[in-house]
Parts: structure tokens; C-alpha cells; sequence
């Protein structure tokens, strides 16, 4: 292949973006974990490693939520574009995140089973037929794997090797 792609060409506009994302989310994380146990009394009887699932978790599905309201809101008033622009730092930060989240409920919840810890992930909790025990570590591993791939997947390179009939289905 003779093309040659740079890792990220950074510009003014790609670091404003991301230094106001990272700053956004540690603002977040930040009010999450040492104001919210001030303000909220069951949230200061949590343990400390529960309430950073809990930070992990919500900031990663709100940041999902405002990476699927850009699209729409571009569409709606222009002055989205350029949060449309760098759309994909934001998916993969986002996906670091849920990383995040991820790790620290794997660590949490399976560190002293007998089991090794994915093994138990997906063998602890078989309730397929019932709705109150289904087992959504499944889902979430699922929804997981699809962040990672997406994340992974959204360089430059990958997106003129996969072309757009591919990635676009």
C-alpha cells in the first residue's frame, strides 16, 4: 500500500476540542466523586470504589448521549458542525471511559472468585428466562465490544480501507 497516513494531524481547532472535552469530563468526574457524596448522604455510605463504577458508568453513557444528539443538532443549526467535526475524538475518549468503567467492575465484582474473571463474567449469572435476573453483563459487553471496534476503527486510514459501503452499513 503506498499511502501514507499520519497517526493525527492536529490543528488549533482538534486540541481546543479535545482539552474542552477532557476538562468537561474531569469536571464531571471531579463533582461526581467529591461533591456527590456531600450533597447526596447514600452516596457517602457507598464505597469508594462503587462510586467510581458509578462516575465511570454515567459519564460514559452521557457522553454516548451527546455524541448521538450531534448528529441531529447539526443538522438543525450549523453552529454544531464543528462539535460534528470532531466527532470521532469524542467517540474514542468515549470508549476509554467505558474501558474504565469496565475494568473497575470486572475488578470489583470478580477479583476473589474462584473462577478466573471473565470466565465468571459470563458464567455467574445464566437467568435467560427470567426478567428481573437476565443477564445484562452480555449487553454490556456487547455494547463494550462495539465502542472499542468503532473507536478503533475511526482513523483516517481505516476509513479509506474499509471504504464508506462498509463502514457506513
Amino acid at each position: 500500500m503506498s499511502a501514507s497516513y499520519q497517526p493525527i494531524s492536529w490543528n488549533r481547532n482538534k486540541i481546543i476540542y479535545d482539552v474542552m472535552l477532557l476538562v468537561g469530563i474531569a469536571t464531571y468526574l471531579l463533582v461526581f466523586l467529591k461533591i456527590g457524596p456531600l450533597v447526596d448522604p447514600s452516596a457517602a455510605a457507598l464505597d469508594p470504589a462503587v462510586l467510581r463504577m458509578r462516575a465511570f458508568g454515567t459519564c460514559a453513557f452521557v457522553l454516548l448521549s451527546l455524541i448521538l444528539a450531534i448528529g441531529p443538532l447539526a443538522r438543525l443549526d450549523h453552529r454544531f458542525l464543528l462539535l460534528l467535526y470532531n466527532r470521532r475524538h469524542f467517540g474514542v475518549i468515549t470508549a476509554a471511559i467505558a474501558l474504565s468503567h469496565a475494568s473497575y467492575v470486572i475488578d470489583w465484582y470478580f477479583n476473589y472468585s474462584p473462577t478466573p474473571k471473565y470466565l465468571a463474567l459470563f458464567t455467574a449469572n445464566t437467568s435467560w428466562g427470567s426478567l428481573r435476573g437476565f443477564p445484562f453483563e452480555w449487553l454490556g459487553v456487547f455494547g463494550l465490544l462495539v465502542l472499542v471496534i468503532m473507536a478503533l476503527t475511526s482513523h483516517d486510514f481505516w476509513l479509506s480501507f474499509l471504504t464508506p459501503r462498509i463502514w457506513k452499513m
